[in-house]
């Protein structure tokens, strides 16, 4: 309209944020950028003041250190000294354990003399042989190391154990053959049943162990 005097343009009102962090204010006047920097400065004087312990601190090299040589200190401290509840693994088997698999070892050589004894049920003159299967494992809980392995043909084994560690007993029949063989079909058949059933109770018990020991290093990861 003429002769009205002109409007002055609108001065749009800052907006703030409300509830934000402290000195985050959006606005665009100077006083509120020098106030965002002032409280800057104090988190920066506060920090120098306060130094964050470093992974110095933690491996004992003192704090403010920074870097990560007194962390590696720490931890090679940590894995010198053993944890009171930890168990060492390889050393101080069970001893039914121990004895379970030295008892293998004896019902696989017993099993091949019975073998022997049925394969020679024919031949004139053949002296069946046994082991007393009591005194062999009162050998065995006595033995302190490993049994000497046997050798029936020169040159598959190398070693000072070319003889059995247990005594053979000649089995006496119950009715004599007239040809000299001692070898009984039946006593045969029957020691070698229960040796068989005495070395699957042995395998269980020592492949037992060995299961219940990998499940335990399973939960332990």
């Amino acid at each position: 309209m003429a002769g009205a005097p002109p409007i002055p343009p609108a001065i749009p009102p800052s907006t703030s944020v409300q509830g934000g962090h402290e000195g985050h204010s959006a606005s665009s006047g100077g006083a509120n950028n020098g106030g965002f920097s002032e409280a800057l400065n104090q988190a920066i004087v506060q920090q120098a003041n306060n130094p964050v312990v470093s992974h110095g601190n933690h491996g004992g090299q003192g704090a403010g250190v920074v870097g990560h040589t007194g962390h590696s200190s720490g931890m090679a401290s940590s894995t010198a000294s053993a944890h009171p509840n930890h168990f060492t693994v390889g050393q101080g088997g069970h001893a039914g354990h121990n004895f379970q698999q030295k008892m293998l070892g004896v019902r696989v050589y017993r099993q091949q003399l019975l073998a022997s004894n049925i394969a020679n049920a024919d031949t004139p003159g053949y002296k069946a042989v046994d082991i007393d299967i009591e005194e062999a494992a009162k050998i065995v809980q006595g033995a302190s190391s490993s049994l000497p392995l046997t050798s029936t043909v020169t040159g598959h084994l190398s070693g000072t154990g070319q003889t059995s560690p247990f005594p053979l007993k000649y089995h006496v029949p119950y009715q004599a053959a007239t040809d000299g063989n001692t070898v009984e079909m039946d006593v045969e058949r029957q020691k070698m049943a229960e040796n068989s059933l005495m070395h699957q109770f042995s395998l269980d018990r020592v492949s037992g162990h060995f299961k219940h020991f990998m499940e335990l290093l399973q939960n332990l990861k």
